[in-house]
């Protein structure tokens, strides 16, 4: 009876370890740390601007791909667009664009730390448009946009990007067509 109570308890403990290290992983933001690349996408046509896309990848890599979509339209729009990740050395200049996108996954209603930070810390032109996304589970839900929004001062009424477009995008959406709709907001 011991030796079963050894095993059962060295599962339970296995596991608490297991949950501590997922905790650490999203709370403390680690995946933020692997985005460092950069990659310029040249304008289609006649250039009409420029713009910069920083992502939080995640942990599932959503973020990545809304970002990568958005990128994609705001290239449609005739932008020079730089992608990168919000830890590289792209995100450090942000001067000098006509569009920011700043955007990454959504953990417990609130966008991640790097997010956060990248947000709170955004110098930028006086005519820059700054779009804010955040990807999740789900359908978007007014709330979703508020919590986004509630979650970073800097977003809120009064706050120094509060005429930022914020936008959710859920995994069941259409990524495209959504991107394509936050990219017409933010690019015309």
């Amino acid at each position: 009876m011991r030796r079963v109570f050894k095993i059962i308890l060295g599962v339970f403990a296995v596991l608490i370890i297991l949950l501590l290290v997922f905790a650490a992983l999203i709370f403390g933001d680690l995946a933020a740390y692997t985005a460092t690349s950069v990659e310029t996408l040249p304008q289609v046509g006649t250039p009409m601007g420029t713009a910069l896309v920083l992502y939080d990848p995640g942990l599932s890599g959503a973020a990545t791909r809304v970002a990568q979509q958005v990128a994609a339209e705001l290239q449609n729009r005739t932008l020079t667009v730089t992608l990168a990740g919000i830890k590289s050395s792209a995100a450090a200049n942000t001067t000098g664009y006509d569009v920011i996108v700043i955007g990454g996954p959504i953990y417990a209603g609130a966008p991640t730390a790097s997010v956060k930070d990248a947000l709170s810390n955004l110098q930028h032109d006086a005519d820059t448009r700054v779009g804010v996304f955040g990807s999740g589970q789900g359908a978007t839900t007014p709330d979703d946009v508020a919590q986004i929004k509630n979650a970073v001062p800097a977003l809120q009424s009064g706050g120094a990007l509060s005429n930022a477009v914020v936008m959710k995008i859920g995994e069941s959406e259409d990524l495209t067509a959504r991107a394509a709709d936050f990219a017409t907001q933010l690019a015309g």
